[in-house]
């Protein structure tokens, strides 16, 4: 793959991964639900905060492990690929979206909602789990700096408009409704996707 697929193709499955129902997903929907707009969206600064960080620390670990240790390197490639699938056939086995109404919210300031979502993301082992296990699939020795600057940034910018897009949408009923209605469809596509990908980096890592 270019350097250009290789974003496109990271970028992707971080979209994917951004709709499909998660731990920050559920933070910020229950707090536009329970709380108000403005919470919900300090929490999603939060969260893309988080992202920002395990995005940049998994970028210069996995390029520390493919410079030190190239056979580990390749070991860690087939981890991720491992990781692609399982998180493609939890998706096709998911049930879709439960909204949670979250009662702590309702004596909480509105900009104490930049630290909840922080926490949480920082908190959660799977984010590193997953940005360790996808940069790992893609990401080659030779790697170019300008690359992970351009991945990490992007992740991050597209978390912070993802869950502000959340936090409008999950304060205004109809999009609320329509997305609930639809979340199983979008969990089925986006685990197909992800399958998807993770067998073509199998395939090319023969």
């Amino acid at each position: 793959m270019d350097y250009l697929t290789i974003i496109l193709a990271i970028l992707l499955i971080d979209l994917l991964a951004l709709i499909s129902p998660g731990p920050n997903f559920i933070l910020v929907t229950s707090s536009a639900v329970s709380r108000s707009r403005r919470h919900a969206l300090f929490t999603g600064f939060g969260i893309a905060t988080g992202s920002l960080i395990w995005a940049s620390a998994a970028a210069l670990g996995i390029a520390s492990v493919f410079e030190a240790l190239p056979a580990l390197g390749f070991v860690l490639k087939l981890v991720g690929v491992a990781y692609l699938l399982y998180l493609g056939i939890s998706l096709l086995r998911s049930k879709g979206f439960r909204l949670v109404q979250d009662r702590e919210l309702a004596a909480v300031r509105a900009s104490s909602g930049f630290r909840r979502g922080l926490l949480v993301n920082m908190t959660n082992p799977k984010s590193a789990t997953y940005y360790a296990s996808v940069f790992a699939a893609f990401l080659t020795p030779d790697m170019p700096v300008w690359v992970l600057v351009v991945l990490v940034a992007a992740i991050a910018g597209m978390s912070l408009v993802w869950h502000a897009v959340l936090a409008v949408g999950f304060s205004t009923d109809r999009v609320r409704a329509g997305y609930i209605a639809a979340s199983t469809l979008i969990d089925r596509l986006c685990g197909a996707v992800l399958i998807a990908l993770g067998l073509r980096l199998l395939w090319d890592s023969r």
